[in-house]
């Protein structure tokens, strides 16, 4: 019973070989909690309202974008070892993507006078981390995806964030003002 349950519920999520790809993850992954922890805890610039929805938002586009565009009938590309979910694919969905969105927008918030260049930097810079963990960590495998399609994703990504940050930052000064 339990070599079942190892054999058919646990060794598919597991690494085929822990190597470089699982090693990027889990430093990305600490890189970006902490990152999070900082614009939550230490330099909040966002009402937890707007940093949850935006968590929430990014963790719904990364769930449907991979599982849309990585599994069949598409098939566009395969993350880490496997061309199915993977226990490293939890973290990269879960909290690499939304959180980098969500530190980006923070960022946004503070900083940003001019939407259409933090779009295009913002975009760059996804475009230079995916980069980066394809030619040094081996993170994706593309099946028929090609590079510049993520940067045009992200592209539209961001856009979409900017758009849902402005309408979320709107309504909550309209209710907050009529309280």
């Amino acid at each position: 019973m339990m070599n079942d349950i190892y054999e058919h519920a646990i060794k598919p999520m597991l690494p085929k070989k822990f190597d470089e790809n699982e090693w990027f993850v889990i430093v990305v992954t600490i890189i970006v909690l902490t990152g999070i922890y900082y614009i939550t805890m230490k330099n909040r610039h966002l009402l937890w309202t707007e940093l949850i929805s935006i968590f929430l938002f990014n963790l719904q586009l990364a769930t449907l974008g991979d599982y849309f565009l990585a599994m069949p009938p598409y098939d566009f590309y395969d993350t880490v070892d496997r061309n199915s979910g993977e226990l490293m694919d939890i973290f990269l969905q879960n909290i690499i993507y939304p959180g980098t969105v969500l530190f980006l927008m923070s960022f946004y918030n503070k900083k940003t006078t001019n939407k259409v260049l933090f779009i295009l930097v913002s975009a760059a810079i996804l475009g230079i981390l995916e980069w980066i963990g394809i030619h040094l960590f081996h993170l994706f495998k593309y099946n028929t995806w090609k590079f510049y399609y993520s940067v045009a994703f992200y592209l539209l990504v961001m856009s979409l964030n900017v758009l849902f940050f402005d309408k979320l930052r709107k309504f909550l000064n309209s209710r907050l003002s009529n309280s």
